[in-house]
């Protein structure tokens, strides 16, 4: 049975709402997304159109992984790779955030089918240029996503907003930009670098030898500076929307009032605590390591050279 097409109602209704589902995903709002997706549901299942509303839901759930409900985005992810053709690019879109899940839970062996599946992607990319692009993006994402989760803790110290401004500003007065990328890789354990060593391992394995030239070596791994840049690239990932969307309450009050109002309000540092939140990163001294790098980099800087490659196609 076909499908019909959208009537001007549904049209409508959908020229609001998606639009706000993306403004509260880049805000890390998951109730009102699942409120939002709610009423998509609505309006797009009695009439068929569910591939419309997976792409919704691919929203949803990455807002969960976002603020930590690993679980219930694993659920969900998993659903919509059930109900939308192997050949679309919402199943790749829906792969690659599952193998993402279950890196940040530190599972390398439930990732591992995932990051397979995801990076062979032949189905989905059939242009050779655009899927060895898309692959090497991968990759890199899969590195970062580990080393983010080789710093993730069971226990979380205090996060003071206040203090960590204030600490923060004491470091940008003393330390070049260099110096604290430095001290933000010595936060890295050297145990834990083994986890990002085997899942770089995995990605290079489905590569071609050009593309893994196109990766960062291994050796990077192993110094601090490099890993400290390799940190701040990796948590552009999950800050970037909070920092850059042009609806964020942090970029309209840096470009209307400047930093100085943004500080007083605590978004800037309010945005970071948050983010490592929902990576269960709870170690001080990186927030206040990330807090005085974006504030030494700037906010237009940092929005223009660290904006996360658009891997998944997730319509941003």
């Amino acid at each position: 049975m076909s499908i019909p097409k959208l009537t001007e109602e549904q049209k409508s209704k959908l020229r609001l709402l998606e639009p706000s589902l993306k403004i509260a995903a880049a805000r890390r709002d998951l109730e009102e997304c699942k409120k939002l997706t709610d009423y998509i549901q609505n309006i797009l299942r009695p009439t068929g159109h569910e591939t419309r509303l997976m792409q919704s839901k691919n929203w949803m759930f990455e807002t969960a992984m976002e603020v930590g409900e690993i679980d219930y985005a694993i659920n969900g992810f998993s659903d919509v790779r059930q109900k939308v053709a192997k050949s679309t690019r919402l199943y790749l879109e829906a792969t690659a955030l599952l193998a993402i899940c279950h890196l940040r839970k530190r599972d390398l062996y439930r990732a591992k089918p995932y990051m397979v599946e995801a990076l062979r992607c032949e189905k989905n990319i059939r242009s050779e240029n655009g899927r060895s692009e898309f692959k090497v993006s991968l990759a890199k994402r899969f590195d970062e996503e580990a080393l983010l989760a080789s710093i993730a803790t069971n226990e979380s110290e205090f996060m003071d907003l206040d203090k960590i401004q204030s600490d923060a500003a004491k470091l940008i007065q003393t330390k070049h930009e260099d110096e604290i990328l430095e001290m933000l890789g010595a936060n890295v354990p050297e145990f834990a670098l083994d986890f990002v060593e085997r899942v770089h391992a995995e990605s290079k394995n489905l590569l071609t030898y050009e593309e893994t030239l196109r990766l960062p070596s291994p050796a990077t791994f192993h110094q601090k500076k490099k890993l400290g840049k390799g940190v701040l690239s990796a948590f552009q990932t999950v800050i970037w929307q909070s920092l850059c969307d042009k609806e964020s309450e942090v970029y309209k009050m840096w470009f209307t009032n400047g930093l100085q109002a943004v500080l007083d309000k605590k978004y800037l540092t309010g945005a970071i605590v948050s983010s490592l939140a929902g990576l269960k990163i709870g170690i001080y001294a990186i927030a206040v390591y990330l807090t005085s790098l974006l504030i030494k980099i700037g906010i237009e800087t940092f929005c223009s050279v660290y904006q996360p490659h658009n891997l998944m196609a997730l319509r941003r």
